[in-house]
């Protein structure tokens, strides 16, 4: 057996290990890494929950302005309801006109309204917009709709929103859980129904009614920050 003569007898093996202040440069390099990694995965949470919620507004932007190419490709504007003298020669007892007697505000100049008749002229909608006031109140579109029956119109639906110059009042209330609608205008052309121009047949043939809708649109979520003006025109092809 061949011994180690450099070794003294008894004398015990020492390990080398890392020192305090190196095992703390080692958690402190390794709680940075973890802070950067942490907040880089939450930024990224939150960037995903701003995309999410971003698609939701555009999702509910697209549904009204589907609702209203709707209201126009199975119908057309209903010029008969926008008609000043006819309206103000009506008899308010003749439920064979009822759609038109929602309100003088409603004119074809206003902006702030779409009266619309279906093809078959059975049925009948408005919708219109109130412009957000002062006091937090408005902002809202409301909608009603009518039926005929056996030549008699009548209100599709009818609820009770509260006061009828803050909230939507008979009108059905088309909320929107994201979607604030800061600002809409409607803007109809030609303001008269291009079958009553005389003389222009070959016009009215080929001009349809269009509506222009001018948005301003914003978000109801505190930690989304949206503004977005939005412009679309949509013809009804009778």
């Amino acid at each position: 057996m061949i011994k180690n003569k450099n070794k003294k007898p008894g004398a015990v093996g020492v390990k080398k290990a890392f020192t305090l202040i190196e095992l703390l440069i080692a958690i402190s390099i390794f709680m940075g890494f973890m802070i950067v990694a942490s907040n880089a995965y939450l930024e990224i949470i939150r960037a995903q929950k701003t995309a999410n919620e971003t698609r939701l507004i555009y999702s509910e932007l697209r549904n009204f302005v589907d609702l209203v190419n709707n209201e126009l490709r199975e119908g057309t504007v209903d010029y008969f309801c926008y008609d000043p003298k006819r309206v103000e020669d009506l008899d308010f007892k003749d439920l064979a006109l009822a759609r038109c007697f929602d309100g003088p505000e409603l004119t074809i100049e206003a902006g702030n309204n779409l009266r619309t008749i279906a093809r078959d002229g059975l049925s009948s909608s408005i919708i219109k917009y109130i412009p957000p006031k002062a006091d937090g109140t408005g902002g809202k579109l409301c909608q009603m709709r009518f039926r005929n029956s056996n030549g008699s119109w009548e209100r599709e639906m009818a609820v009770d929103n509260g006061d009828s110059q803050n909230g939507c009042g008979e009108y059905q209330e088309l909320a929107f859980g994201n979607l604030a609608m800061n600002d809409l205008r409607m803007e109809i052309y030609p303001l008269i129904d291009p079958k009553s121009m005389k003389g222009q047949a070959d016009l009215a043939s080929q001009l349809q009614p269009m509506v222009r809708m001018k948005l301003q649109v914003g978000s109801k979520l505190g930690n989304v920050k949206f503004n977005l003006r939005y412009q679309t025109s949509i013809t009804a092809r009778n």
